[in-house]
């Protein structure tokens, strides 16, 4: 079978349920459903038993009704330094990607494609790199990486893929979905899943060409739904900085080519100056901080390793390939730094509208808003009875 196109209560109520779980704490200020009463057991087998080195952790689960229906949940921001790090850091990097492990002096490509080719393309798809970056370190590392994982459940029959997270891990969920749609290679045949996305109080996971690439994949389709709380914060950020530099071409500013036009309007063109000026100042810090981080986060690479059955090929036979042939990788992330912090949100928008206020116990919670115990009141409230 085939997930049905549109949004279905249920399937949003067993994506909640294991978002909220993953977290291993209870829900606030009300419970929120237990997935194993609702007919959902973890896979451990296909599971990490511990976090990558940004402190991503995700779980597979399997639908005890449907047997041929999984679900993958990824953890949202915890309180660790790794963790927060991903959130922080902010740059834009190119959307598609083909990256190039050295192991042992063969070379492994990855066709890492978070969106559609856009060659000519004065803009192209971007996506945060913080995301980006935990997607890629959760495809490959911990001791059950997610490439092996997704290529199991490619393998068996009519597999149903039940995709959701919450907060940061409904922004890597997002990326992951963008990566199954557009699976090329030795990674084809994760096409094969028939994936459906539900991700929960999502940061803002790319700019405008990225949404508009995951709304052709999966949003317009019914497959890629995004549930937001209009009091909630976290869907309003990373902060957005438009420029001329993200407008595509011809524009009153510039010609296809990139020249200027000769006939530009002086007072468009000083008001453009102004929001070039802010924009630039605001990269290049959120740049210097992206470099500095990832130089740390390459001396972390030593201490893992790269499990072979998730490497294209089984690269590296029954070794272990040490962590640090991912160094060359994050460096080429690093080079496909765009000069944008034009971010948008993805997918079809399901809007929770919340009751404005904050937690009558704790008005230092800023996190109110975020709670998936809300979300949930919500989602009862506004669409249980569909």
């Amino acid at each position: 079978m085939a997930f049905t196109a549109g949004f279905d209560f249920t399937e949003a109520e067993a994506a909640l349920a294991l978002s909220q779980s993953i977290y291993g704490a209870p829900a606030i200020p009300v419970p929120t459903p237990d997935p194993v009463a609702l007919g959902w057991s973890k896979v451990d087998g296909l599971s990490p038993s511990g976090p990558t080195l940004l402190d991503n952790l995700w779980q597979i689960w399997r639908s005890d009704a449907a047997p041929n229906r999984y679900a993958l949940v990824v953890r949202g921001t915890v309180d660790t330094d790794a963790s927060i790090l991903a959130d922080l850091l902010f740059p834009l990097i190119d959307a598609r990607l083909d990256l190039e492990l050295d192991i042992g002096g063969t070379t492994l490509d990855i066709p890492f494609h978070l969106a559609r080719d856009e060659t000519g393309s004065a803009v192209v798809a971007g996506t945060h790199l913080g995301f980006t970056l935990g997607l890629l370190l959760m495809l490959l590392t911990t001791d059950r990486p997610l490439l092996a994982s997704l290529a199991r459940l490619s393998l068996l029959p009519d597999t149903e893929l039940l995709v959701t997270g919450h907060s940061q891990g409904a922004s890597i969920a997002t990326l992951a979905t963008s990566f199954l749609r557009h699976a090329s290679g030795p990674f084809a045949p994760f096409r094969t899943l028939s994936a459906k996305t539900y991700v929960l109080a999502p940061a803002k996971p790319g700019n405008d060409h990225y949404a508009a690439d995951y709304a052709g994949i999966a949003g317009m389709a019914g497959f890629g739904w995004t549930i937001a709380s209009t009091q909630g914060w976290v869907p309003q950020v990373p902060f957005t900085l438009q420029g001329p530099g993200d407008l595509n071409t011809p524009n009153p500013l510039r010609a296809y080519a990139g020249e200027t036009m000769p006939d530009s309007d002086p007072r468009v063109a000083a008001m453009a100056l102004t929001a070039a000026t802010a924009a630039e100042a605001a990269h290049v810090q959120a740049l210097a901080h992206a470099q500095a981080s990832i130089a740390a986060l390459k001396a972390g690479l030593a201490s893992i390793r790269l499990a072979p059955d998730a490497l294209p090929g089984g690269g590296g036979g029954a070794t272990p390939v040490p962590g640090t042939a991912l160094s060359p990788v994050l460096d080429t992330l690093l080079s496909r730094v765009q000069l944008s912090l034009n971010y948008a949100p993805a997918g079809a928008l399901v809007p929770l509208f919340a009751r404005p206020g904050g937690n009558p116990q704790d008005p230092k919670d800023y996190f109110w808003q975020h709670h998936l115990g809300n979300y949930w009141i919500y989602l009862q409230e506004q669409y249980g009875g569909m």
